[in-house]
């Protein structure tokens, strides 16, 4: 196994953090190298916010579900879409911008695909890291709290910092539920698949203080009811279209 191979299966979230910045020459370092990361059609649809005021940082806490880390970490950023520098170029050339869904998809897989580039680059350097999903709980008043202008859309938090917790980690599904050839399986050997992820699921919580729990229940009670059903009108206001 290489050197990436291996770095890539140590990931784990970090959720505590000892109050140590995070050296500037390491957040450079690190954005170059995701900068490299493949982006389609050179467009670069993608802005790393970093946010250093401790006020909104212990505000943007709360708006992510009182998730200590966004505070506590050595650096968190707002990791955001950008189609904002597009809109610029079209308007200084007196040319139209036309909005759609394919547009917003191609700015949202820009930003993951370097999001998750500037994450390994961090872990590289022994960095902690965490994804914040919530960001989006409280999108609006997070807008308003940093000020974004038009056509830029955060999708997440992450927090990067001095791990003060190794938190371990969690199974992933086999190999076969993700990894296929020329077909989909059909249903009963995908839930065979589940099953068996299941079983995996239930010692790491088990392990944690947690028995009875797996990863299909997690999974469906997320989903029986909508999330966040406030997204579509927040980033439609800032000129996202998904026609």
């Amino acid at each position: 196994m290489n050197e990436v191979l291996r770095l890539m299966g140590a990931h784990r979230s970090v959720r505590a953090y000892r109050p140590t910045p995070v050296p500037e020459e390491h957040i450079a370092a690190a954005v170059r190298a995701a900068q490299m990361t493949s982006t389609s059609s050179w467009i670069q649809a993608y802005a790393l916010l970093q946010v250093t005021d401790p006020g909104e940082r212990a505000r943007l806490r709360e708006l992510c579900g009182d998730q200590a880390q966004v505070q506590q970490a050595g650096a968190f950023f707002a990791v955001c879409a950008d189609t904002r520098r597009h809109r610029l170029i079209a308007e200084r050339e007196g040319a139209p911008y036309e909005s759609n869904l394919e547009v917003f998809i191609l700015a949202l897989v820009d930003t993951a695909l370097f999001a998750q580039s500037l994450a390994l680059a961090f872990e590289s350097m022994g960095h902690g890291v965490c994804f914040i999903g919530g960001l989006r709980t409280g999108l609006p008043e997070a807008d308003r709290l940093l000020e974004l202008p038009q056509g830029v859309w955060p999708l997440f938090g992450m927090c990067v910092g001095e791990a003060a917790q190794d938190p371990g980690q969690r199974p992933r599904l086999p190999l076969e539920a993700v990894w296929m050839r020329d077909r989909y399986p059909d249903d009963g050997s995908m839930l065979g698949l589940v099953d068996a992820h299941d079983a995996l699921a239930a010692e790491y919580h088990a392990a944690r203080g947690a028995p009875g729990r797996d990863w299909s229940g997690g999974t469906w009670r997320k989903f029986k009811q909508p999330l966040r059903t406030h997204l579509f009108e927040y980033y439609r206001s800032k000129g996202a279209a998904f026609e």
